[in-house]
């Protein structure tokens, strides 16, 4: 009985440490933010496609809300359910690409998209794997090569395309007390062995491309303003975790999360045009 009240005394005490925060509060540093139409204007004339999921919707919808607040320069953004564009002319083309906790599944749909839309002249291409593409007994090296040879493949038969790296989303941890209650029971926490995977998987992309395009997700995502990171060790090894003021349900983004992710997204895209015309 002793072994056991204290136990519980040391539950809710470390319940309570775990659940203070001293994280800064984030700021929507993205507003007035006097490049965003001049970095439109770089990609109203190129013609992108955009493959994802769910989280892909959230950031598309901000793409679409600061596109409306621009002076000028609004891109074609289409949907691939919709009318496909007419050869010639410019879009921002976005849809669905695979099958959720599939990630293979998504690698090969990017393929087939982009080989259909290269027909149209395509300019830029990009996908992103979803956080539940990644849990606890994820082979990662195995998905890393799928998704290798399926971009390798890509560049050598449309060379005249450039390929965004993303990285993979984060998420926020579970709640302090769910961890708290894992360990003194002697489970494994299966949502922080999937964030270190993923993890695992960023730093590969992070390596393997570092010559290339990325557009980083998952730190834009674990950043805060002032630049450092949110991240926690687990089994001796750090990840990430996705900032609390950015989601609306510990994975997807709200409004400012998703409208901060967009900023960078038109950032990065942009930043393609203006490497290509120096």
């Amino acid at each position: 009985m002793v072994l056991i009240k204290n136990i519980r005394v040391l539950f809710v005490a470390t319940t309570a440490l775990l659940s203070c925060s001293s994280e800064q509060e984030p700021k929507e540093s993205f507003m007035n933010d006097q490049t965003l139409s001049e970095d439109l204007r770089l990609l109203v004339n190129k013609r992108i496609f955009f493959g994802h999921q769910s989280v892909g919707v959230d950031i598309m919808q901000g793409i679409r809300e600061l596109c409306q607040e621009a002076d000028s320069a609004r891109l074609n953004v289409v949907a691939l359910a919709d009318t496909v564009t007419p050869s010639g002319k410019a879009f921002f083309a976005e849809g669905y690409v695979g099958k959720n906790s599939e990630p293979n599944s998504k690698c090969d749909a990017f393929d087939n998209v982009v080989a259909n839309l290269v027909k149209d002249s395509l300019d830029i291409a990009l996908m992103k794997f979803c956080y539940v593409d990644i849990k606890a007994h994820t082979n990662i090296e195995e998905m890393f090569n799928y998704y290798v040879n399926t971009m390798e493949g890509l560049k050598e038969r449309f060379p005249g395309v450039t390929f965004v790296h993303v990285t993979v989303p984060v998420t926020e941890r579970s709640a302090a007390w769910r961890r708290l209650a894992k360990w003194v029971i002697g489970k494994e926490d299966v949502w922080d062995v999937a964030s270190v995977k993923r993890t695992e998987f960023n730093d590969l992309v992070l390596q393997r491309y570092k010559e290339e395009t990325i557009f980083d997700l998952a730190a834009i995502e674990s950043t805060f303003p002032d630049g450092t990171r949110k991240s926690f060790e687990y089994g001796g090894k750090v990840a990430y975790s996705l900032i609390s003021d950015y989601t609306r349900d510990g994975g997807h983004l709200n409004a400012l999360g998703r409208r901060v992710v967009a900023r960078q997204l038109i950032r990065t895209l942009a930043g393609i045009v203006r490497k290509s015309v120096e």
